[in-house]
């Protein structure tokens, strides 16, 4: 039978949540790896913010800033719960992410990194199926804070105002946000890949073709998830940023003068 690189990371057998010592000891070593990765995205967050301000720009953050990171962040977990679960992991949901795109993509990358950190601590929390800690990261911190994406790739109140000038179908201004979904779909695709390979893969009960065939299985297992749920999430994109009436209220609601992100001093 093949095995899985799963014993290059110690990840020799399947933890027993009902084992109260070995759940703590697994949860405990997954804590102390994901607060490492908490402390250098923060890290590396700061650099760039003080980076900007030696140029002169500042973040522009406002109360309205956070409101709307609260209702997008609220409304992304509650979706979360609604949809088709798999047995070894990974859910169909009703475009659960699209809340936090939408708010990456308009209120820029620092401010949707704040509130992805935010969402990958919540799924956390949400029956996790986690088998070893580096599998946390594969699983949970790296797909989810993808979702950041979004904010590089974010929204200009100019680019948008020429398409409109043009004559052009306003999903034509939108082009960076669609650039910034395939991103998120790749990293968050090929992380789900890596830890099906590198952790699940000796945990399935194999049988026939698939057996020697662990890649395939892998890119086929989490294919059957996450491709429907990021086409659902696409297609209510395409509907929410073909209004008008959507357009103009977040032009006048979330965009900042230059920017999505910062503003000239």
């Amino acid at each position: 039978m093949y095995k899985p690189f799963s014993t290059l990371f110690g990840a020799n057998k399947l933890f027993d949540f009902d084992d109260f010592k070995e759940a703590d000891t697994m949860l405990r070593a997954t804590l102390i790896l994901c607060i490492c990765l908490f402390v250098a995205l923060i890290a590396g967050t700061l650099i760039a913010y003080f980076a900007l301000k030696a140029k002169g720009k500042r973040d522009v953050i406002r109360t309205k800033d956070l409101t709307y990171g609260a209702i997008c962040l609220a409304a992304s977990y509650a979706l979360s719960f609604l949809g088709i679960g798999l047995p070894y992991g990974g859910t169909i949901t009703f475009a659960s992410v699209l809340p936090i795109m939408i708010y990456c993509y308009y209120f820029g990358f620092f401010k949707g990194l704040v509130v992805t950190v935010s969402y990958t601590v919540l799924q956390f929390f949400q029956s996790p199926s986690i088998v070893h800690p580096m599998s946390a990261v594969l699983d949970y911190a790296i797909p989810y804070l993808s979702l950041a994406f979004l904010g590089v790739f974010s929204y200009r109140q100019s680019r948008y105002n020429k398409i409109i000038t043009d004559g052009k179908h306003q999903l034509a201004a939108h082009v960076p946000f669609f650039i910034g979904v395939a991103c998120y779909f790749a990293v968050r695709y090929i992380s789900h890949v890596l830890s099906g390979v590198l952790f699940w893969g000796e945990y399935i009960a194999w049988d026939g073709w698939w057996q020697n065939h662990l890649w395939a299985y892998s890119f086929a297992y989490n294919g059957v998830f996450f491709i429907p749920d990021t086409i659902i999430a696409l297609c209510a994109a395409v509907g929410v940023l073909s209004s008008k009436s959507f357009n103009r209220f977040m032009a006048s609601s979330a965009n900042v003068s230059t920017s999505s992100d910062v503003a000239v001093q």
